[in-house]
């Protein structure tokens, strides 16, 4: 269960690739500082010992995911990057009501809504992590 949380909360944080050079390798470089700041960031929560301990570790985790988010919305990727980045962030906001049912669902107890919540999630950042690699952000799709 501790990994499935960590996951749950981790599918939403992205970072980028390496580069230095042109336009796409400053994008990337970045994107990927900003993703491995807010990758450590949802690692320092930590993993839950109990169930009980999801809601309050979503709770800390939600504001994270739409911070990081919302400074990787702020770069300007290149003309040739765009469609798929924007795409790659709007799987990533996915994270965030998935992992609200993933809270429900653990204050409630209800075994079968936790699972259906990481499905959810984990579809998500699947998604995302295969437009992290086409894009060439690797930090992204590290978790």
């Amino acid at each position: 269960m501790h990994r499935t949380l960590r996951l749950a909360l981790v599918f939403v944080f992205l970072a980028a690739g390496c580069g230095g050079g042109g336009p796409k390798e400053d994008f990337q470089k970045q994107a990927n500082a900003i993703c491995k700041r807010y990758n450590q960031k949802i690692e320092a929560l930590g993993t839950p010992s109990t169930p009980a301990d999801i809601p309050q570790l979503v709770a800390k985790g939600i504001p994270l995911i739409q911070q990081g988010v919302a400074e990787l919305r702020a770069l300007k990727p290149p003309q040739e990057l765009k469609a798929d980045y924007e795409l790659m962030l709007d799987e990533t906001e996915k994270a965030v009501p998935a992992a609200r049912k993933l809270a429900d669902a653990a204050a409630k107890n209800d075994a079968a809504a936790v699972q259906e919540a990481l499905k959810e999630g984990n579809a998500a950042n699947q998604k995302s992590d295969r437009l992290a690699t086409k894009l060439g952000l690797s930090e992204c799709a590290a978790n």
